[in-house]
């Protein structure tokens, strides 16, 4: 019996791309540039990242800090820059920032399990994206929130998806991710022992592809999925 679901936040509840969208108009603004120009850099240093933390090499510790001066070097700029790019794009979010379907399946869920994010930063602190789910009202359906760059583990690590289960005593049976990155979301978990969504926006239908995981084409296929197990 599933008693807790922890959820990816970006690309699982919020658009990345409008996040990226507004971050490049910011930088663009502070800067100078054209946007085309920064976009191409944003996009291969979260690539590079990705990396870094899907080979584990990356320090926990320092994972927003070492994000943001990858940023940095990439734009050749100080780092202070990206940090009020990143501030700048939080504050001009509007409600695009939300994927379809996210607000009604977690008020479907409310009540009913433990609901907790468990999510990687990148660019911007959590403290940021605490401040866009409050703002569009995703905060008052989620029990806790947990975060890389608080609990100093991100994903794919054990610690990163055990973090909710030790904090509410729930073991790994009792327990789904669901997110949209196969290595970082839905093997990390499996890996752990709980059960895994992964979000492929491709995929036809919702379909068992592990004993303890499915494929899902977004957040609302959860609610086919929870019967099954």
């Amino acid at each position: 019996m599933i008693r807790l679901i922890s959820f990816d936040v970006w690309n699982t509840l919020l658009d990345i791309n409008v996040m990226v969208e507004n971050l490049v108009k910011a930088l663009s603004e502070l800067l100078g540039v054209p946007e085309n120009d920064l976009m191409q850099k944003i996009l291969e240093t979260r690539e590079e990242i990705k990396k870094i933390r899907k080979s584990q090499s990356g320090s926990p510790e320092k994972a927003l800090e070492e994000s943001q001066e990858l940023l940095a070097r990439a734009l050749e700029v100080d780092v202070e820059i990206v940090k009020r790019a990143v501030a700048k794009a939080t504050l001009t979010v509007d409600e695009s920032i939300l994927l379809p379907g996210v607000k009604e399946t977690l008020k479907e869920l409310h009540g009913k399990y433990i609901i907790t994010t468990t999510g990687n930063v990148m660019f911007w602190p959590s403290a940021y994206t605490r401040l866009i789910l409050e703002k569009f009202g995703l905060a008052d359906y989620i029990t806790k929130q947990f975060y890389s760059d608080e609990i100093k583990a991100y994903k794919p690590m054990r610690e990163a998806f055990l973090a909710p289960l030790k904090y509410f005593n729930v073991s790994p049976e009792e327990a789904l991710h669901i997110g949209d990155t196969k290595a970082e979301d839905f093997e990390g978990a499996l890996k752990v022992g709980m059960y895994a969504c992964w979000i492929n926006p491709e995929a036809e239908r919702v379909e068992r592809i592990h004993e303890r995981g499915f494929v899902v084409k977004s957040v609302k296929d959860l609610l086919e999925v929870l019967p099954q197990i």
